[in-house]
């Protein structure tokens, strides 16, 4: 088992690319009803309940051997359309009460890694997902995602979405506010690598929503939200 073991074999630097990739593979191969997208950077375990997006991001540094894990919950139809944009981010190590947990090496033992996260992914994670799998657990536990900081982790587009789909205007009015007096939503690394075509104006799409959430339109506000998907 992997979390028993004392000493891990380094891979040779020319493997750790190729590593990557198997690496993906092999834990995927671990799991249900998961698909992956992956680039020599960055592997994404993912799926669809009940309009959102549940995802594990496992993250690799240019030429270095530590993973880094973490978690993201996103509407189906959020209005940046990247597969590599994360939302309400939450490192591995916060899930599992073990900050250590968010990292890890990757090491000829690759595969009892692979082995050892989908565990974790099939226990805690899942778990966690669990308590966060509809719109109204999300406006339910709502308080837990505020305590988050708002800095890179975009815990407030996920409540704006939330109060949206509830139908809870208070909440949206609320939690626009709090968006729109922050910066724009910040890209990734990989997402700047590799944009997306067509992307919107997010300042000048969020006053749109909250033109239409002063009147409670909430009609309107799904309309401007499926004109940014298509």
């Amino acid at each position: 088992m992997w979390e028993e073991l004392k000493v891990y074999k380094q891979l040779d630097k020319k493997d750790i690319n190729p590593t990557f990739k198997k690496f993906g593979k092999a834990l995927l191969s671990h799991l249900d009803g998961y698909i992956i997208d992956q680039t020599s950077s960055m592997i994404k375990i993912s799926r669809q309940v009940n309009q959102l997006e549940q995802a594990v991001f496992i993250g690799k540094s240019r030429g270095s051997y530590e993973l880094q894990v973490r978690t993201s919950i996103k509407p189906l139809d959020f209005y940046r359309r990247h597969i590599f944009t994360m939302l309400n981010i939450v490192p591995l190590g916060d899930i599992m009460n073990n900050y250590r947990r968010t990292f890890y090496p990757l090491t000829q033992e690759w595969n009892d890694l692979a082995f050892f996260l989908a565990t974790r992914i099939k226990a805690e994670v899942e778990e966690y997902f669990q308590s966060y799998n509809s719109y109204e657990k999300i406006i339910e536990r709502r308080m837990e995602i505020e305590a988050q900081e708002f800095d890179l982790n975009n815990n407030y587009e996920l409540l704006i979405y939330a109060a949206i789909k509830t139908r809870n205007q208070s909440l949206l009015l609320s939690y626009l506010d709090k968006k729109i007096s922050k910066p724009v939503m910040p890209i990734s690394h990989i997402e700047y690598l590799k944009p997306e075509s067509g992307e919107i104006n997010e300042a000048a799409f969020l006053q749109v929503i909250k033109k239409h959430a002063h009147t409670g339109d909430f009609a309107s506000i799904e309309k401007e939200i499926e004109i940014v998907g298509k």
